[in-house]
C-alpha cells in the first residue's frame, strides 16, 4: 500500500489545509493511487459543515505538483483502459474540488504544471509566492497529448481565449508575474511573506469575495474576441496555420486541441468538460500515438541529466574562474555562457579586434535578454562585466578551467595547448570544444594530456542544450568529472561519449550531410532534397544547414573523417568546388544561397558549378532521398554502439534528438531503424550498395541485429 502522500489539519479559523509532501521525493507527481488518498479527504470537507475554506498547499520548497507521475502513465499507451480510468478519476476528484460549497485555494510555491495547474485551475482561488522557481503551465501537448483534467476548459474561461491559446498550444510555462498579469493567479506574494500574507489574504476573501473576483476583470481586446463568434474563428483559423507551419502536421495535439477548444468555448462547463475526458481517450492509441516516444524522450533526458557518465566516481574540481581561448561564434557563445553563471571569464584571441568581437557578441547575447523581458539591465550588466579580454596570456595563472575553441586545426591546436601548459596552474582543467580532432591526437605532444577532456558545444552555444564531454585513454577521472559539472552549472546536458573522429554526433550527421551532396551531384533538385528533409521532420534542409554551420567548416571536417573513416566518408566533389570558389555560406554572404540583409535566394553559381560537373537534373524519389540519408546514419550508429562511442541506444536518440533537431515524435535515430526493421534496413543497405556504391556495406554490428532477428531497443 502506498504510503500516505498528504497532511490533513483544520487551524481556529476553520480553515482546513491539505499539504502534499511525497516522502522520500524531492516533487509531487499525481498518479491514480494519489488521487485515490486524495478524494476522500476533499469528500472530509465536502462533509464538515463547520469549515469556511479549504488550503491546499505543498510540502516541498520549490514544488507544488510538478505534473502527473509519467511513470504510471506510461503503461497506458499499450492498455488505453487504464488511460480512461485514470482521466475520469482526475476528472471526478477534481470535480469535487470545484463544487465545494466553500471556497478552495491553491498555495503555489515552485512548479505548478499539468495534472497539478488542472487542480489549481479546479480551486476557486489562485495564490502565488515569486518564487524563482514558481512556473505555471500546462506543458502537455510537448508530451504528445493534450490537458485531460480540465485545463482545457477551466483555463480559457478563467482568464480568455486569447491569453489560454499561446498557452496551451506551446505548453510553455510562465512565471508568477506574468500570472499574475494574465490573471491566472489571485495574489502574489515574496517568499518570506508567502504564508502569513497568503492566510491574511484567504481570510479576507472570506470575508469579501466578490473584491477579489472582481480583479479578474479581462482587458477589452480578449472581451472582444472571446465574445465575438467571428473573432473566435479568427483566432482558431491563426492559430491553425501557426501550428502546421511550425510542425508541417507532425504533431497532431495541438490541432486536436484547437478543435476541442472550438467545439466546447460556449458550451456549459461540465459538457465541456465531459468533452476533453472523451477526446482525451478517444485519441490516445491513435492520433496521440507520437506521445509514446515524446514521453519516452522525456525520461532519458531525466535520467541523463543526473547520469555521472561512464561512471565516473571522481569528485569535480571547484570551478570558479574560467578562460577561453577563440572569441569567434563558438567562443564568445561559450564564454557568454560562464558570464551568465556570473563566473570570472577571461577571453582571448589573435588581436584586440578579434576580442572586441567576441565581447560585443556576448553583450548582444544579453541586450537580446533584456529586450524580451528575461533579464533586468542591472543583471545583464553586472553578468556581463564577468567578462575581460586579453591578447596573450595575462591572467591565465589563476583559471581553474580554460576551453580552447579555436579553428579546426591540429597544428594550432598543439600550438595553443603548448603555451597553456607553460601558464597555467598545474591544478586547473583544459577543455577543448573540437568537433572531429581526437583528444588523442591533440594531447599527443602535451605534458599532461591526463588534464585535456574534450566539451563539444553545439552551435549556437547558448542555446543548444547538448554538450558532449569526451574522455581520452590518458584522460583523469576527476577532469572527466569536472567538465560534467561545468557542464551541468552552465545550464547543459552533458552526455559522455568515447574519443574518435567526430565523437558521436558529428560521426552520425557527416554520412547522412555527405549523401545530400552527392544526390545533389547525381542530379538531384535542389528544393526536393530541402523539402525532403523537412517533411520528414527536420528543423531545415540540409543544404541551408550547410549555409549557417559554415561550407568551409564542413570541408575542413569532412578532411578529417575522410583520412580517419576511407571511402565510406570521402568527400563529395561538390563539397570541394564550393569550398575552392570561397561559397562559404552566411558568413561570406554565399553559399547554396545568396543572403542580402534579411532576404535569402537561391545561389545560381552553385547551379553552375553543377553544369560544369556534367550533371544532368535526374528526379528521386522522397523515400529513395530518405533512405540514402538515414540508413548511411543509422548504419554508423550501429558502429558507434559496437565501439561504446555511447553506453546505449537511448543516449544515442537523445544526442541525435538534442543536437541535431531530430524530429522527437519519431523518438530518435534508432527508435525510427527500429520502425523500419533492422532486417529491412540491412536489405536495402544491400541494394544501395549495389547500386549507389560501397559506403552503404551494411556494417557488421547492423548486420548482426538483423540476423539475431532484434532491434537496437
Amino acid at each position: 500500500m502506498m504510503e500516505s502522500v498528504f497532511r490533513y489539519s483544520v487551524d481556529e479559523n476553520q480553515i482546513a489545509t491539505i499539504v502534499f509532501d511525497t516522502p522520500g521525493s524531492k516533487v509531487n507527481a499525481i498518479s491514480s493511487a494519489v488521487l485515490d488518498q486524495l478524494e476522500p479527504l476533499i469528500d472530509r470537507v465536502a462533509a464538515d459543515k463547520t469549515l469556511r475554506a479549504l488550503v491546499i498547499t505543498s510540502g516541498k520548497p520549490d514544488i507544488f505538483i510538478a505534473g502527473a507521475d509519467l511513470h504510471s502513465f506510461a503503461p497506458m499507451f499499450d492498455n488505453p483502459a487504464l488511460a480512461a480510468e485514470l482521466i475520469d478519476k482526475g476528472h471526478r476528484v477534481f470535480g469535487k474540488i470545484s463544487n465545494l460549497s466553500i471556497p478552495s485555494f491553491a498555495m503555489i510555491q515552485g512548479a505548478c504544471l499539468g495534472g497539478g495547474m488542472e487542480l489549481a485551475l479546479a480551486c476557486t482561488y489562485r495564490l502565488a509566492s515569486d518564487h524563482p522557481k514558481t512556473l505555471l503551465g500546462l506543458p502537455e501537448v510537448t508530451l504528445g497529448i493534450i490537458p485531460g483534467w480540465g485545463g482545457t476548459q477551466r483555463l480559457p474561461r478563467l482568464i480568455g481565449m486569447m491569453a489560454a491559446l499561446p498557452l496551451l498550444l506551446t505548453g510553455k510555462g510562465v512565471n508568477a508575474v506574468k500570472a499574475s498579469k494574465l490573471k491566472l493567479i489571485d495574489a502574489i506574494f515574496s517568499p518570506p511573506f508567502f504564508e502569513n500574507q497568503g492566510k491574511a489574504f484567504i481570510l479576507n476573501c472570506i470575508k469579501d469575495p466578490a473584491a477579489t473576483l472582481a480583479k479578474r476583470q479581462r482587458k477589452w481586446q480578449s472581451k472582444l474576441v472571446d465574445g465575438n463568434a467571428l473573432g473566435r474563428w479568427y483566432l482558431y483559423r491563426r492559430a491553425r496555420q501557426d501550428v502546421l507551419a511550425k510542425t508541417k502536421g507532425h504533431y497532431p495535439a495541438p490541432l486536436v486541441l484547437i478543435d476541442l477548444l472550438r467545439e466546447t468555448y460556449t458550451m456549459p462547463l461540465n459538457e465541456g468538460l465531459k468533452k476533453e475526458a472523451e477526446t482525451f481517450k478517444s485519441k490516445l492509441g491513435t492520433t496521440f500515438i507520437n506521445a509514446k516516444y515524446l514521453i519516452e524522450l522525456f525520461f532519458v533526458q531525466e535520467k541523463l541529466k543526473k547520469d555521472p557518465g561512464a561512471l565516473i566516481e571522481a569528485k569535480p574540481n571547484a570551478v570558479k574562474t574560467a578562460s577561453v581561448i577563440g572569441a569567434g561564434i563558438m567562443g564568445s557563445g561559450i564564454a557568454w555562457l560562464f558570464s551568465n553563471q556570473n563566473m570570472a571569464t577571461r577571453v582571448k584571441d589573435l588581436d584586440w579586434p578579434l576580442v572586441g568581437k567576441g565581447l560585443g557578441a556576448a553583450y548582444s547575447l544579453y541586450q537580446k535578454r533584456v529586450k524580451e523581458k528575461r533579464m533586468l539591465a542591472s543583471e545583464a550588466s553586472l553578468k556581463f562585466h564577468c567578462l575581460s579580454g586579453c591578447i596573450d596570456y595575462s591572467g591565465f595563472a589563476d583559471r581553474d578551467f580554460i576551453i580552447e575553441a579555436a579553428t579546426e586545426s591540429l597544428d594550432l591546436k598543439h600550438k595553443i595547448l603548448a603555451e597553456l601548459e607553460e601558464v597555467v596552474s598545474p591544478q586547473a582543467i583544459i577543455g577543448t570544444n573540437t568537433s572531429s580532432l581526437t583528444l588523442a591526437e591533440m594531447g599527443a605532444k602535451m605534458k599532461h594530456p591526463e588534464r585535456l577532456v574534450g566539451m563539444h558545444f553545439f552551435n549556437p552555444a547558448n542555446k543548444m542544450p547538448l554538450v558532449e564531454v569526451v574522455g581520452g585513454k590518458q584522460t583523469d577521472p576527476v577532469a572527466l568529472a569536472t567538465a560534467v559539472d561545468v557542464c551541468r552549472h552552465l545550464g547543459k546536458t552533458p552526455l559522455v561519449v568515447g574519443d574518435c573522429t567526430g565523437f558521436l554526433v558529428n560521426r552520425l550527421t557527416t554520412p547522412g550531410v555527405c549523401e545530400i551532396y552527392r544526390m545533389y551531384e547525381e542530379g538531384a533538385e535542389f528544393e526536393a532534397l530541402e523539402k525532403m528533409m523537412l517533411n520528414f521532420g527536420m528543423p531545415m534542409g540540409i543544404l541551408e544547414l550547410s549555409d549557417e554551420v559554415g561550407i568551409d567548416v564542413l570541408y575542413k571536417v569532412s578532411q578529417s573523417f575522410y583520412k580517419a573513416y576511407g571511402e565510406r566518408m570521402s568527400v563529395p566533389k561538390l563539397l570541394t568546388a564550393l569550398y575552392e570558389k570561397k561559397l562559404y555560406g552566411k558568413k561570406s554572404g554565399k553559399g547554396f544561397y545568396t543572403y542580402q540583409g534579411k532576404q535569402r535566394r537561391i545561389n545560381g553559381e552553385v547551379e553552375q558549378l553543377r553544369k560544369q560537373l556534367n550533371i544532368k537534373t535526374r528526379s528521386f524519389t522522397e523515400e529513395e532521398m530518405r533512405s540514402r540519408v538515414f540508413l548511411l546514419m543509422i548504419n554508423e550508429a550501429s558502429r558507434c554502439l559496437d565501439e561504446k562511442i555511447v553506453s546505449s541506444p537511448a543516449y544515442l536518440d537523445m544526442a541525435t534528438v538534442m543536437a541535431t533537431g531530430f524530429p522527437p515524435f519519431r523518438g530518435g535515430l534508432l527508435r525510427y531503424g527500429d520502425t523500419l526493421g533492422t532486417k529491412a534496413m540491412v536489405e536495402k543497405l544491400r541494394g544501395l550498395e549495389r547500386t549507389a556504391g560501397k559506403r552503404f556495406e551494411p556494417a557488421a554490428p547492423l548486420v548482426a541485429l538483423a540476423q539475431a532477428n532484434k532491434g537496437f531497443y
